[in-house]
Order: C-alpha cells, then structure tokens, then sequence
C-alpha cells in the first residue's frame, strides 16, 4: 500500500468474473475496488478492534464516472483520499489508474459520502475527534 500526500493507493487484482461481455470490467466492479481502498484507507486511523456494530459509518452516496474502460489483462491501481469533512460526515474521494500498458492513466473517479452512526440508538453522530485529526491529514489539496 503507497501512503503519500494524504492518500492511499492500492493494488487490485482484476478476476475474470469482472469482466462482462463487452470483454471490460463490469460497471458495478468500480463500487468494489473504491471500497478496498477506503478500507486500506479508515485503516490508517480506525484501530482493529474497534466495535462497528456500536458506532460506525454509514455510506450515503456514491459517484462514479468513467474515463476509459480496464480490461482482464490490465494492471491497475485505486486511490482513495479525503476530500471534504462536515460536521457528522466526510467526503471520501477515488480514482482508478492503468499504470503501465499502452494506455496508462485514469479510468474512473469517484465520491462517497460517509455519515458516522451511532447503532445503539440508531442516529447519525459528530464525526469523533480523533478521526477528525486524521482525515484532515488526508485531505489532498
């Protein structure tokens, strides 16, 4: 996992169950590689043992738009980085790279709102202080 700038970037190994029958990796298959990078993201600051079925987050948006399409054979990487914090959410925002290849760049990007949630009583909560201090850390600007 490369951890720079305020960002993640991950490897992501493309099945060929990805792949639809236009021979490129299915749309629905980009919402699965931005999650595996805001996971290695929440990572970097939410401890291991941390008990999600008491306070957690809740995902309330996705965005995706795409830029060229990734194949079975294509090497690619996601990134994930912070890009906004409120008062009881954050922006969370990700892009998808071809590194190497004939045609390396970005093929996706995208957005997700996460709303911190307490589960005992079923709310939304100030986004902890602690969390806070991390994600401004991961805040690209």
């Amino acid at each position: 996992m490369d951890q720079a700038l305020g960002m993640v970037r991950i490897p992501v190994q493309i099945r060929f169950a990805d792949v639809d029958m236009a021979r490129h990796v299915h749309n629905a298959v980009y919402l699965h590689w931005f999650e595996a990078a805001r996971m290695a993201l929440l990572e970097q600051f939410i401890p291991k043992e941390h008990d999600w079925r008491t306070e957690g987050l809740i995902l309330a948006r996705n965005e995706l738009d795409y830029r060229m399409p990734v194949h079975l054979t294509d090497q690619i990487e996601a990134e994930a980085w912070c890009g906004t914090i409120g008062n009881k959410s954050f922006d969370l925002v990700y892009a998808i790279h071809r590194v190497g290849g004939e045609r390396p760049g970005i093929c996706a990007e995208g957005r997700s709102v996460m709303v911190c949630f307490d589960y005992v009583r079923n709310t939304s909560i100030p986004l902890p202080g602690a969390w806070r201090v991390a994600l401004e850390a991961l805040i690209r600007e």
